[in-house]
């Protein structure tokens, strides 16, 4: 069924706690005409610790995009389906943490320094409210408000945002009517001052279909999760192929003069056989597709794809994503550029 009331708001951090049960942090959002809480999950209801990405120097093609469109504090309503597709979280299709191994298991509080989510969260807010012009983005579930006071901020009304972390591969179950698509959580914060930007990604452990080695695989319009073979008792086993046998190495976007016929994406196979690329697909940052047909990857070689002009596939020069699919239509790889890299004509981006 999908989030019913998907919302982006922008705004200063005033103040920030730790919620009695700690299975939230809470912080006090000023959007410059009223205040909201924001609700992030550090912990899981069953007591499970939380996959956690932070990185304070997020380079990524959306982040020019939210400027633009939203250069005011406030609340924005981004539910309909074109706007989660041109502005919403989704960490496997914008490709925002490449490769989710990199999103490790924290804590929500433990005894020492810079090791759990309170104090990850903490330091980012902190760095922001001493930056005038610094400014949150949070994206979520808008709750129905109220006129009660906030529970846990009583000086302001009861409203605000919720669901900040991945919303989709939920297995069947409780929370499962939640999946969707272009409709994830999650906190970017951008420091204009430096002309930089932090973020932070949250995910159950449960929303993976693996966890050791990192994967996620979900349906393009669903957001349910692909399962393999069923297990025991016909419950899906949660398992599908690896990532990352054949990865997106470079691109090049922006060819010298006229582009149409030049781009193209080069790819790797970092196994020890040769891999038929027949029925494989590129899939570009608006969902458009390219399919590879009669392409044959040699063992630990490179295979360069060239997208004709006739194609609807795009490589922007202001900014994209490229995910390549297999001939399930399992994304293997996933890169994704900024418009200051593809800014210089005839250069290879290098992933």
């Amino acid at each position: 069924m999908a989030l019913k009331n998907y919302h982006l708001f922008i705004g200063g951090y005033d103040r920030g706690l730790m919620a009695p049960d700690a299975n939230h942090f809470e912080i006090k959002l000023n959007t410059g005409n009223d205040f909201y809480r924001i609700a992030v999950n550090v912990r899981s209801q069953d007591g499970s610790m939380l996959m956690t990405f932070v990185d304070e120097n997020f380079q990524h093609e959306l982040c020019d995009r939210l400027l633009i469109e939203f250069p005011a504090n406030g609340v924005y309503n981004i539910n309909d389906p074109a706007k989660r597709k041109q502005f919403g979280l989704d960490f496997l299709r914008r490709n925002m943490v490449g490769d989710f191994n990199k999103m490790v298991i924290l804590p929500n509080n433990a005894p020492g320094l810079d090791n759990d989510l309170e104090e990850k969260l903490t330091a980012l807010l902190n760095k922001s409210k001493a930056d005038a012009n610094a400014r949150i983005f949070a994206f979520g579930e808008k709750w129905p408000s109220t006129n009660n006071k906030d529970k846990y901020f009583p000086e302001i009304k009861d409203q605000g945002l919720h669901d900040i972390h991945l919303n989709q591969g939920n297995p069947t179950g409780s929370f499962d009517k939640d999946n969707g698509v272009f409709q994830d959580g999650g906190i970017l914060i951008h420091f204009p001052g430096l002309n930089r930007w932090a973020v932070i990604l949250l995910a159950f452990q449960t929303e993976f279909n693996t966890l050791n080695p990192a994967t996620l695989h979900t349906d393009d319009i669903t957001g349910h999760r692909i399962v393999g073979d069923t297990g025991t008792g016909g419950e899906p086993s949660g398992e599908t192929d690896v990532d990352g046998d054949v990865v997106i190495v470079g691109a090049l976007v922006n060819p010298k003069g006229n582009e149409a016929g030049k781009e193209k994406v080069i790819l790797m196979n970092t196994t020890d056989e040769d891999i038929s690329l027949a029925g494989w697909q590129l899939v570009d940052r608006t969902r458009k597709e390219f399919l590879i047909e009669n392409a044959e990857i040699h063992a630990a070689g490179t295979l360069e794809i060239l997208i004709p002009a006739s194609s609807n596939f795009v490589l922007g020069n202001k900014g994209g994503t490229i995910s390549l699919l297999n001939v399930q239509g399992i994304k293997t790889s996933g890169v994704q550029y900024t418009k200051e890299q593809a800014k210089n004509e005839g250069r290879v981006i290098h992933f």
